[in-house]
């Protein structure tokens, strides 16, 4: 296309511009500039109807705010990394996370990235940095610092929030008002610094 898109048939650039969006955002990324797949940037967000929000208001947002946070349990071969989830500042991270980790999506994976004295990735099961769900959340972006055991959403761009996130091991003020801060850790920081990267995960328990 981008050498050459004058002999693009328009049945061909049609059909391109069909094509769904592909999870991985290296994909999403590498379609940048080209015309027919101009969508892709925005087509794996999801819409919801109102009745969809009222309903996390009453089970995420409103106990939070009442002193009732959900927590999470990270439970790896080296032990357990206990969170409470920020429902109050990040409800819809909140959600998307606890969806995940009940349906098994976290299951049996692995720390794929841990940088010594910056963070500790999971929720990729590709384990390249690439891989999530078929969609995108948007940012929640709050007044919660990257302090040492802040929890964030890794992103590729703005909005592209999915099933990766990361534990902060020092604080990282740097990261502070771009990444969505949806938990934070208020157990087992031993476990958290003695993880290496390729660690697996066990489950992660939502309580």
């Amino acid at each position: 296309w981008r050498r050459d898109s004058a002999h693009f048939t328009p049945a061909l650039v049609a059909s391109l511009r069909g094509l769904r969006a592909p999870p991985e955002a290296s994909a999403r990324a590498a379609a940048k500039g080209i015309t027919p797949l101009g969508g892709w940037g925005s087509a794996s967000a999801v819409s919801r109807p109102l009745d969809w929000y009222e309903a996390r208001v009453k089970s995420i947002l409103m106990p939070s705010l009442d002193g009732r946070a959900p927590r999470a349990a990270i439970v790896t071969e080296r032990g357990t990394v206990m969170l409470e989830l920020l429902g109050g500042d990040a409800p819809l991270t909140v959600d998307n996370f606890m969806a995940l980790a009940r349906s098994g999506f976290y299951n049996h994976g692995a720390f794929h990235r841990v940088v010594p004295n910056f963070v500790a990735q999971d929720g990729d099961p590709r384990g390249d940095g690439n891989g999530g769900p078929p969609y995108a959340i948007r940012d929640e972006l709050n007044r919660w610092r990257y302090v040492r055991g802040a929890v964030g959403m890794a992103l590729s761009g703005p909005d592209t929030g999915g099933s990766q996130y990361f534990l902060t091991l020092s604080p990282q003020p740097h990261l502070d008002g771009g990444y969505t801060v949806f938990a934070r850790v208020v157990g087992g920081v031993d476990v958290m610094d003695a993880i290496v990267q390729g660690d697996r995960i066990v489950t992660i328990r939502i309580l």
